[in-house]
């Protein structure tokens, strides 16, 4: 049962980086005991009004107020001195250190040069309590994206915090995952511990959260009892202008018309094993697909499976051991991957800050990633960068991108405008096969349903699409087929007829 009285409140909240207005006084609060989601779409502030509450930022104007007194809070140490913990989308551990070093790093008394029983004992009985097992003495670099989660939280209360904050914390979980993390969460919060829930997921707020607020362009837009409200209540507060039909896990509806695929494969792998490239990675093992043109198949599995590997072997397939890869009838082992994409071939990298921009650079730079060989953007080394701004300002227009123009630097766009941008310089030629590793990751509604468009779009023009992807429910609305993989292996292929949240998710984690 949610109590009343409000552990942390802000007022009036207000927060400007340049000529973007982050917050606009927004007003926001936390009943002890609670799961709060929070909502919004791409670069709607939520997150930034969580770096105010953990001291990452400060606010311009506004008044922080924890349990009834006034705070100020000018770092992570304030907020982890005054309860608060923060778990960020992307991961803050060591991976060098075993998880039990990461848990005690940075704790009063330098526990690192200290006997670490006592510590191992008091986590050990926090993973009971909390229901979140994890191996304390293997590397982090060795484990997989929801143990890395499970070790932040416990982290965070293991330093004292009572007021936890989740920024996307179900990215890369499966059904499975995220019910069995939702169990924890819940014994926190009979343990005294407050949640904030921060997702783009409103499936996962219907679920998991008691209320929920909803953010949009830095203006908070209301707080509902998640107990009374419907999917659509949620989708009006986020996006009040636009109609989105929902399915019933609230993934955009996308139908997918007839079309003809073609009679033979855009790409044949043929029991391709291949060597990561990445000393923590996963070789790949027999594997053997078909992907037609004018199909989408999709790829399943727990992340840390082989993805990666699977889609950087097509565009850059040079550590192939054993195996044949067949682009439209030509053997390609060993192919350079300028010559792989030179044959209407495109990219998507599931890391779009770290593998798809440069984040100083601004978007005319970026647009040209991956083309700067191409005749028509330079002529014997000089680059064109007329033609090049005039195909940034294209994609600007065209994908929608939230900016003042093509100068601005890609670092500062948020999540779903850098994805927007990155998929209009994938598409840039007419391609017959595009291989797209988690597009719509960490992206809200409207902008999953962009990108689901624009790979209907492909599929209709004939492209092939490999679209690789965690979200199960993303992926059985708009693939044809799903493979899944596990442990770098194709197990099961399952066609649209065959389509079962459960029995996918079984296959998933080795069932």
């Amino acid at each position: 049962m949610v109590k009343e009285n409000k552990v942390l409140e802000a007022k009036n909240v207000s927060k400007r980086f340049g000529e973007v207005q982050a917050l606009d006084k927004v007003n926001f609060d936390l009943n002890e005991g609670e799961i709060h989601g929070l909502l919004g779409e791409n670069g709607a502030g939520k997150t930034t009004l969580m770096n105010i509450l953990y001291g990452l930022f400060t606010e311009d104007e506004g008044e922080i107020y924890i349990r009834g007194e006034r705070v100020k809070i000018n770092s992570p140490l304030d907020s982890i001195k005054l309860g608060i913990g923060m778990i960020h989308q992307s991961s803050t551990l060591v991976p060098e250190f075993t998880a039990l070093e990461n848990l005690i790093l940075g704790t009063d008394g330098n526990k690192m040069s200290l006997e670490l029983k006592d510590a191992e004992k008091e986590i050990e009985q926090f993973q009971k309590d909390f229901g979140l097992k994890f191996p304390l003495h293997t590397k982090v670099k060795d484990l997989p994206a929801g143990l890395k989660k499970k070790i932040e939280i416990i982290r965070a209360i293991y330093r004292g915090a009572n007021i936890l904050i989740l920024d996307e914390p179900t990215t890369s979980l499966v059904q499975e995952e995220f019910e069995k993390l939702l169990e924890s969460l819940k014994k926190m919060v009979a343990e005294g511990v407050t949640i904030v829930f921060i997702t783009h997921k409103i499936k996962e707020v219907i679920q998991a959260c008691d209320r929920a607020s909803v953010l949009t362009g830095g203006i908070m837009q209301g707080t509902i009892d998640t107990k009374k409200a419907t999917k659509e209540d949620l989708v009006q507060l986020m996006f009040q202008d636009a109609e989105i039909n929902i399915t019933e896990s609230a993934i955009p509806i996308i139908n997918l018309p007839d079309v003809e695929k073609t009679s033979e494969p855009i790409l044949k792998l043929q029991n391709i094993s291949a060597q990561s490239k990445e000393k923590d990675g996963i070789n790949l093992d027999s594997i053997s697909l078909k992907i037609y043109g004018g199909e989408i198949l999709g790829i399943a599995g727990i992340s840390g499976n082989g993805q990666k590997e699977l889609a950087e072997v097509i565009i850059d397939p040079n550590n192939i051991t054993k195996g044949k890869l067949i682009l439209k009838g030509k053997k390609i082992n060993g192919m350079s991957t300028n010559k792989v994409f030179s044959r209407k071939v495109s990219y998507i990298p599931e890391d779009r800050k770290k593998e798809s921009i440069i984040g100083l650079g601004n978007i005319t730079e970026n647009v040209l990633l991956g083309h700067q060989r191409e005749p028509r953007f330079q002529k014997k080394g000089i680059i064109k960068w007329d033609k090049v701004t005039r195909e940034a300002k294209n994609i600007i227009n065209e994908f929608q991108v939230k900016t003042p123009n093509e100068k601005k630097k890609a670092g500062k766009l948020s999540g779903g405008n850098i994805q927007r941008v990155v998929i209009g310089r994938a598409l840039i030629n007419e391609l017959d096969l595009l291989v797209t590793h988690s597009p719509t990751a960490g992206l809200d509604m409207a902008s999953v349903e962009f990108v689901f468009k624009r790979l209907v779009e492909l599929r209709s023009k004939g492209t092939a699409v490999l679209y690789i992807n965690e979200d199960l429910d993303e992926l059985m609305q708009v693939s044809d087929r799903i493979g899944v993989i596990h442990e770098g292996k194709i197990v099961e292929i399952f066609g649209q007829d065959q389509f079962d949240k459960y029995k996918i998710g079984s296959k998933m984690i080795g069932g």
